[in-house]
């Protein structure tokens, strides 16, 4: 049986070695999803060392190291994005960057501890580029913006079953009206968070697909905790979250 199993194991690596050496571009178009499972173990490895340390070390809190190499605003940012106040009652959003091209940076979203949906915005720039950069790391709080913009009514038209108001970020710095919806690619976004389940990547750019029904789910699932007056959070970590685990 064991003779079996490897047999079975050596025959799947030749076959994943022939093709990648007939087709090297398959490699490009799912190194990023390696790299989110990746994230998602490590995340939840991390957690689950926490929760056990808790139990044992009972409320003893740890000073976590910042790399040296991040500059001063990136430190603030990421001291901000991996804070946890444990006196928040409510439903807490995570969302871990880890990837950024320079045109879109993609991540991953976690709702209850456990992978969600993808993430796609704006790359980052060091000065603001209006409409091309993406929000700073930290923690904020998602309410819903009762307004009747040209863009919420244009949503309402368009989802009209299920869509009443925008999910906004609150006091985000430097912007203003950051929401959470869907949409395709970088171009669909000035600032606000994209999600889908389905994320594609070829050699000219990184676009969603499936975003919509995505969206409608989420949206769903999140006025209904503020519809029940829920307090809704998102904590945003950039990409060196993964070096801030140890």
């Amino acid at each position: 049986m064991n003779r079996i199993l490897l047999l079975i194991l050596i025959a799947g690596a030749l076959f994943l070695l022939i093709l990648f050496a007939v087709r090297p571009d398959l490699i490009e178009n799912i190194w990023l999803w390696l790299i989110g499972l990746s994230g998602v173990i490590v995340k939840s490895f991390q957690w689950l060392f926490e929760a056990i340390k808790k139990l044992v070390g009972g409320d003893e809190k740890t000073k976590k190291s910042t790399p040296a190499s991040l500059n001063k605003t990136e430190q603030k940012d990421e001291a901000k994005s991996l804070s946890n106040d444990d006196d928040f009652k409510g439903l807490t959003i995570r969302l871990l960057r880890y990837y950024d091209d320079g045109e879109t940076t993609v991540g991953m979203m976690l709702i209850n501890s456990q992978f969600y949906c993808y993430t796609l915005e704006d790359t980052f720039h060091e000065v603001k580029v209006p409409g091309e950069t993406r929000i700073p790391a930290g923690t904020y709080t998602i309410q819903f913006r009762k307004e009747l913009s040209p863009f919420t009514i244009t949503m309402r038209e368009r989802y009209p079953e299920w869509f009443t108001y925008h999910l906004e970020l609150q006091h985000v710095p430097g912007y203003a009206h950051i929401y959470i919806h869907n949409g395709g690619d970088h171009t669909d976004t000035e600032g606000c968070i994209l999600i889908s389940d389905s994320i594609t990547v070829d050699n000219e750019k990184t676009f969603f697909s499936n975003s919509r029904e995505t969206f409608r789910r989420f949206y769903l699932f999140v006025s209904e905790q503020l519809n029940n007056n829920i307090p809704v959070r998102i904590i945003i970590s950039n990409e060196k979250w993964m070096k801030n685990l140890n």
